[in-house]
């Protein structure tokens, strides 16, 4: 866990993209939404992993967005209950259904389509939020903050300090 911080805070402070960090808090966010532990989430798990994008920023934005994404059930339930209740979409369900392997994927549970479509529908707006707000961090707060008395009281917690010391290791690694 440290790591992935210490990972995050160095692409959050060095040359990286912020198209990259912003992309991995993005894939973070879609996989948050869709409920875990089954087929449909570990295919775009893997298609996320496989993409060039920050994977310490999917890991953590994902485990933020999954701690509080359950107040939101009741309404991923009545989007994917509008979407799989749709008479224009009811053979292509079906046909979907009848495929081997797919049902696995729990596409017919209301909020894991819920999560589906509101995921693809807000991906790319949570995208463009996150470069805003990654190239607005670097321009004025990243100095501001580096040299702020409360940030250099907390190096000295030991916890912290190890959190540092990996952030410079990484920081002489990164390109």
């Amino acid at each position: 866990m440290i790591s992935f911080i210490a990972k995050l805070i160095v692409a959050l402070n060095s040359n990286s993209r912020p198209s990259e960090l912003a992309s991995g808090i993005a894939f973070g966010f879609l996989l948050a939404l869709i409920p875990g532990g089954n087929l449909l989430w570990i295919v775009i798990f893997v298609i996320a992993f496989s993409l060039k994008h920050n994977i310490a920023a999917m890991f953590l934005s994902m485990g933020l967005f999954r701690s509080f994404i359950s107040v939101f059930d009741p309404l991923l339930d009545r989007i994917g209950g509008i979407f799989l209740a749709s008479p224009l979409l009811y053979d292509f369900f079906t046909a979907l259904y009848n495929i081997p392997l797919l049902p696995y994927s729990n596409f017919n549970n209301s909020i894991v389509m819920g999560g589906l479509v509101l995921g693809i529908i807000l991906w790319l707006p949570v995208f463009f939020l996150f470069v805003f707000a990654v190239k607005i961090y670097r321009k004025r707060f990243a100095s501001r903050i580096a040299e702020s008395k409360f940030v250099k009281a907390i190096k000295k917690v030991p916890i912290i300090s190890k959190l540092t010391s990996s952030v410079q290791k990484l920081s002489v690694l990164a390109p």
